[in-house]
């Protein structure tokens, strides 16, 4: 049984609520994520847990500035995809602190973790 409309309606809302990540038309999920490379070493071991928990594949490469991560699923993008996705967003606020709390509010997101409000 594939994928219906409102399958892909549900990931779509559910994509929208994390911050940054992207689905382009091949169907793949990307963020990037800026992180020095203390910051990328610790972001690297969660991902390594989180896409074995949850049997994905990410492809993770650096930058001298930021972590670029993205995921390709053959026939597109699920539901899985987007759980992994939420557990390295909340792993990379937990380690960028407030660098990722100022991303995602200057962009109108997590507004409930401004800090001091």
């Amino acid at each position: 049984m594939g994928r219906t409309e409102q399958d892909d309606n549900v990931l779509l809302d559910a994509l929208r609520e994390l911050n940054g990540w992207v689905a382009d038309d091949d169907g793949r999920l990307s963020r990037s994520l800026p992180l020095d490379d203390s910051q990328h070493a610790e972001l690297a071991e969660y991902i390594k847990i989180f896409a074995d928990t949850l049997g994905v594949r990410p492809d993770v490469s650096r930058t001298a500035e930021a972590t670029l991560i993205v995921l390709a699923s053959e026939g597109g993008y699920s539901l899985t995809d987007v759980t992994f996705a939420g557990r390295v967003e909340t792993a990379y606020i937990t380690i960028a602190g407030d660098l990722a709390v100022e991303e995602a509010s200057s962009k109108g997101r997590f507004r409930w973790l401004r800090r001091g409000e």
